[in-house]
């Protein structure tokens, strides 16, 4: 997209009057919506496959142990907030990986519905294995992109976040 086309296509095609019963067009190379949901589920498709075959576990799992790597020691309700995802999900992901070795988790309150899971000696190997994918996948994604736009990009992604969160 060059300078003066791009995002306010959409929202302009939107706005416009319309003709009596009729609803206006959407271009969906132009709604921001359908994009980020495109890409992310293009993402979601690589490194799925990758993940099944070499780790034998889902996207799911990756993004637990992501979390617990960047904050160990936190409940699954915080996981589930971290991750915006319904608490069975995270809770089916917790137990896979802590049956396979790959979580320790401990209930300071003796509460099991309140344990705190970080990851075992294991899972940081595990880790470290998923994000070298994970990165590899990243790289691929943003080929042509400077550092200024992924910048710029992310610093966009956080305000939509806020946005729709706020």
């Amino acid at each position: 997209m060059s300078e003066g086309q791009g995002g306010s296509a959409a929202v302009l095609d939107a706005t416009r009057e319309k003709p009596e019963g009729r609803v206006p067009a959407l271009d969906l190379d132009e709604y921001a919506p359908f994009l980020l949901n495109a890409v992310s589920l293009a993402w979601t498709r690589q490194i799925a496959g990758v993940f099944k075959d070499r780790f034998a576990m889902g996207v799911v799992e990756w993004r637990v142990v992501a979390v617990l790597s960047a904050q160990p020691g936190i409940a699954a309700s915080q996981i589930c907030e971290l991750l915006r995802m319904d608490k069975s999900a995270i809770s089916r992901s917790l137990h896979l990986l802590a049956e396979r070795g790959y979580l320790d988790h401990e209930a300071p309150t003796g509460d099991m519905r309140r344990r705190e899971w970080r990851l075992s000696d294991r899972g940081q190997v595990l880790f470290e294995d998923l994000l070298v994918v994970a990165l590899e996948t990243e790289t691929r994604m943003l080929q042509g992109v400077s550092e200024e736009e992924r910048l710029a990009f992310l610093d966009v992604m956080r305000r939509f976040l806020g946005n729709l969160e706020g």
